[in-house]
């Protein structure tokens, strides 16, 4: 791509701040306070998709060397791909950080930084596991600054993690890298405030002391098929969190969202939600949760011709999935047909680019918790007398 190009696909996100300074082009993320910089012929290409809560987003193929990396910018975040480890360490056995994600966000990284350092703060530390974390951010950092980010908090953090754990980091040494360690400098400067715990709420006694009047207080969001006694004795059987909780996570992001709740005395719980602004349907969606099974099952999600292409579909699998894992589902399935399972193959997640896929850049698991991470040591292969 060329300059120009490349900065006015950016600046179709309108909270970045984009310049061009010769063939780079510089994209300040006010909110993050870091900057991207590319060089415009090192872009191939650039696509506007939805993330996976349906937030625009763009989405850059880069080459560097003979590789082809993923960058998602976003108005305030921006996505990458982790460095591998074995470029991080110097050591005659590999390391590989069993849960590390294909992919990590920047705001992402400075959180679990934070949540790093917290996990020092316990009567126990596995020492083998903040080790892998350390070197598991490391590689988020890095990968940060191959794009010309300056993640000096997440850096600060760092250090501190690194000097808590001294000589106990049993993975080995780290190469040495003089920009990692100018970034190091810059990050002496930084002040490291801990941030203090949210308040831990009783989601037990909330839902003890619910009442027909709290339920009807949610609506017209919130609705219930019956509010009376036996809904509210299934509800403190059966959901472990409160109705106000159910709320925020299914209508979050959807202004306009308006369901319908029906809980049985088995355990069968039914989401009915409906999206229609000014009294035009938007979208339609339907889940049932089974809590004896801990299963969920979407139902139906569909959605009018006019609300396609605005990142409402990621939005409502993101908030069906973020509900089913805090009632404590073990699983969430759907059947997909024709082109629902056309859309949800096309919008399930990103990486988008076919060519990120096939060029084997990005692999992984879910990651564990902020604060932790395994690893896994693999010896060199044994040769046979008659290798070389």
């Amino acid at each position: 791509m060329d300059s120009d190009e490349l900065a006015g696909a950016l600046r179709t996100l309108p909270a970045l701040r984009v310049r061009t300074i010769d063939a780079e082009v510089q994209v300040v993320v006010p909110a993050i306070d870091d900057a991207v910089r590319l060089h415009a012929d090192s872009v191939l290409r650039a696509r506007q998709i939805f993330s996976p809560r349906g937030d625009p987003a763009l989405e850059l193929v880069v080459r560097q060397d003979d590789a082809l990396l993923p960058l998602i910018v976003l108005n305030d975040d921006v996505v990458w791909a982790p460095v591998d480890p074995a470029a991080q360490l110097d050591s005659a056995i590999p390391v590989r950080i069993t849960n590390a994600p294909p992919l990590v966000a920047y705001t992402e990284m400075e959180r679990d930084a934070v949540g790093a350092a917290r996990a020092l703060d316990g009567p126990m530390i596995d020492v083998d596991a903040v080790s892998a974390t350390l070197v598991l951010h490391r590689c988020f950092i890095v990968g940060a600054m191959r794009f010309g980010l300056r993640p000096v908090r997440a850096a600060a953090w760092w250090q501190h993690l690194a000097a808590a754990l001294g000589d106990d980091f049993c993975l080995g040494r780290f190469r040495p890298d003089r920009e990692w360690d100018g970034l190091l400098v810059e990050a002496g400067g930084v002040r490291l405030l801990h941030p203090a715990p949210p308040p831990a709420r009783d989601l037990r006694a909330e839902i003890d002391a619910m009442t027909i009047a709290d339920l009807t207080a949610l609506e017209p969001v919130m609705t219930v098929a019956r509010a009376d006694d036996e809904f509210i004795a299934s509800w403190r059987r059966w959901v472990p969190i409160p109705p106000r909780r159910f709320r925020e996570l299914i209508s979050a992001g959807l202004p306009d969202a308006r369901f319908e709740v029906s809980l049985y005395p088995d355990g069968g719980c039914a989401v009915d939600l409906r999206i229609a602004p000014a009294g035009t349907l938007h979208a339609l969606l339907g889940l049932r949760f089974s809590f004896p099974e801990r299963r969920a099952s979407l139902d139906e999600i569909r959605l009018t011709d006019q609300a396609r292409g605005s990142g409402l579909f990621q939005r409502l699998m993101f908030n069906a999935e973020e509900l089913s894992r805090e009632l404590g589902m073990a699983s969430l399935s759907l059947l997909a047909t024709g082109v629902g399972s056309y859309a949800l193959a096309r919008y399930g997640g990103y990486p988008r680019d076919p060519e990120l896929g096939r060029s084997g850049a990005l692999s992984g698991e879910a990651p564990d918790p902020p604060g932790s991470a395994a690893t896994r040591r693999t010896p060199p292969a044994r040769r046979s007398p008659e290798s070389p």
